[in-house]
């Protein structure tokens, strides 16, 4: 399963390159992520990110009511300190999506769209369990994850100025760590 969604990623990624002669991005900017906590478990222990972090995009227009957006997303580490055990969970993301444009043959200042495409989650994940019994040896736990999936939401952005653009939009990570993101930022026009 692993395979096949990296695999369409990276066909998706290709062909909507190489189908349009400009090979550039339209927009690059990010802004800031407020999600829910997603939830790895790893040996029946539950590990979380943070719900706050930083999102880099850009936004390559691939027709008037289409946009494709690749964008990187990293998560704030989330530090545990508990008497027997003491860990770290960071999180990063790639996200490929497609928006489609509702409004698009409007002349109004802000764009209204819906968004679906696909998501790859990579959990960093550093615990040291000290025994608080028998020898007092410890147990070390440092695991990096995969955890692909799908995003499905909706947003909109508007003009702040000639050549730059305000976006806020709200989607639903559908993978093993299923959260709600909400990602406002800036994108700038080259």
């Amino acid at each position: 399963m692993k395979k096949l969604i990296l695999i369409s990623l990276l066909i998706i990624t290709v062909v909507s390159f190489s189908y349009k002669a400009k090979a550039q991005f339209d927009y690059i900017g990010g802004g800031i992520l407020l999600a829910t906590s997603g939830e790895y478990k790893v040996n029946e222990s539950s590990y979380y990110n943070k719900p706050f972090g930083i999102n880099l995009r850009a936004s390559y227009d691939y027709s008037k009511k289409l946009k494709i957006v690749p964008a990187f997303n990293f998560y704030l580490p989330n530090k545990e300190n508990i008497i027997t055990r003491e860990s770290k969970t960071t999180v990063f993301a790639f996200n490929l999506n497609a928006h489609y444009i509702l409004n698009s043959r409007s002349r109004d200042n802000y764009k209204l769209y819906v968004l679906a495409g696909a998501h790859v989650g990579a959990w960093s994940i550093k615990d040291e369990y000290i025994e608080s019994f028998g020898d007092n040896a410890s147990r070390n736990i440092s695991e990096f994850k995969i955890a692909p999936g799908a995003n499905i939401g909706g947003g909109m952005q508007f003009h702040l100025g000639n050549r730059t653009l305000f976006f806020a939009e709200v989607k639903y990570v559908i993978a093993k760590t299923n959260q709600l993101v909400f990602n406002p930022g800036i994108l700038y026009e080259f």
